[in-house]
């Protein structure tokens, strides 16, 4: 850590009760957009000097704010790990099932290491690890699905499959890609290699040249500050309401006793409230890093033919509106930390199922199961995700 920088976090800490590393992860969201925007400016024509430019910045990111020597090992452990079972396990089936085993072991062991230090209020590298298993096992499905003919592979498949290893820079870049690399969202590499040598943003012939999105000089990345800016604002909005209603709907008023004297529409209101006040914290920091991504342009989705907008949506992780209102189980779930749930689908839920079956409910079990797993060893999670699994079950 840089011997100067934890003095204003300790002193805001001090002065709001909250702890220093809590503020230093928002600030290290906010200031992922003015470096989102000098990242966006590096000329299209030097994709390694985007790569050496997050490497640097999720370096100053580990290491000088937040003095973890040990996530930067960790980070290392899990990324070199996996590119070596690609490397030289690519002609195994298993070998994804290996790269699997490997980074949820590696994983497991920091979820047990947090969950027995029992320090909320530090930052570790768990979060970014559980980033780092998504990204990092889809990367492994897709070096063996670039091993199999097309024929045998769906349309979602032929679309990320990697018929050749990535050069160790692009690679190490994917890996620490700095707006997103400490809470998500996560994204496959193809993507990222897309967005690096911007045939991401090549326009269909079909689409009027007149609806084209705008762009700067002869960037081909279009102008983005308008969507990342929204994200910005409502990041930050919903943070600032998960401050103000922690103060009176936190999790140990369920555990009051006078909780219990209310009556029954009140104790449903406060339960609620509780909850809701649990997810704003989320809905802030994902629309944040969201944001962030906007900006450097890995958020672009492609552009309505007919109007000419740009869609912003490939790194969406949250949807608050549908999660709020959600009509049923599934979309409740589907609007909840999207990006997990495309990780889960496409690279658990389909790929235990036997090709030539439909999934059924093993597989739902296993990939409610994994989810668990993934996100540690407290018993409440074991709870919510089987019993999801059952009601996503009779949902269906």
């Amino acid at each position: 850590m840089l011997p100067f920088i934890n003095i204003p976090f300790v002193y805001l800490g001090d002065k709001l009760g909250v702890g220093p590393d809590e503020l230093k992860l928002v600030f290290s969201f906010l200031l992922s957009y003015p470096l989102a925007g000098l990242l966006k400016r590096v000329p299209d024509s030097k994709p390694q000097q985007k790569n050496l430019f997050t490497l640097a910045i999720s370096i100053f990111y580990l290491i000088g704010l937040f003095d973890l020597w040990d996530g930067l090992r960790t980070m290392l452990v899990s990324s070199v790990g996996a590119y070596a079972i690609a490397k030289y396990l690519r002609g195994s089936p298993y070998m994804p099932w290996i790269a699997f085993v490997y980074l949820m072991g590696h994983l497991s062991i920091n979820h047990i290491a947090r969950q027995a230090a029992n320090n909320p209020k530090s930052v570790d590298i768990t979060g970014a690890q559980m980033v780092l298993v998504m990204k990092l096992s889809a990367f492994c499905w897709n070096v063996a699905d670039g091993a199999l003919p097309e024929s045998e592979l769906s349309p979602f498949q032929k679309d990320r499959r990697l018929p050749e290893l990535p050069n160790l820079l692009d690679y190490a870049g994917y890996v620490f890609f700095f707006p997103s690399m400490l809470i998500g969202p996560a994204f496959d590499f193809v993507e990222y290699r897309r967005w690096l040598d911007t045939t991401m943003f090549e326009v269909p012939t079909t689409i009027d040249p007149a609806k084209k999105p705008p762009t700067r000089r002869k960037r081909k990345i279009p102008r983005s500050a308008t969507p990342a800016i929204m994200k910005l604002v409502a990041g930050i909005l919903w943070t600032v309401a998960f401050l103000k209603l922690s103060a009176w709907y936190y999790p140990d008023v369920l555990l009051n006793e006078r909780y219990l004297d209310n009556g029954i529409l009140r104790r449903i209101f406060v339960l609620h409230m509780v909850g809701f006040t649990a997810r704003c914290k989320y809905y802030g920091v994902w629309t944040m890093t969201e944001g962030a991504c906007i900006l450097t342009g890995l958020g672009y989705n492609g552009v309505d033919p007919a109007t000419g907008r740009v869609a912003w949506n490939r790194l969406q992780n949250i949807s608050p509106w549908e999660v709020e209102f959600a009509q049923n189980t599934r979309g409740y779930l589907e609007a909840w930390n999207i990006n997990t749930n495309k990780w889960l689908r496409n690279y658990i839920y389909l790929r235990v199922t036997p090709k030539g079956k439909k999934p059924g409910f093993r597989a739902t079990l296993a990939t409610f199961t994994t989810s668990a797993f993934w996100h540690g060893f407290y018993p409440g999670y074991y709870l919510s995700f089987v019993l999801a699994s059952f009601v996503q079950t009779v949902a269906k």
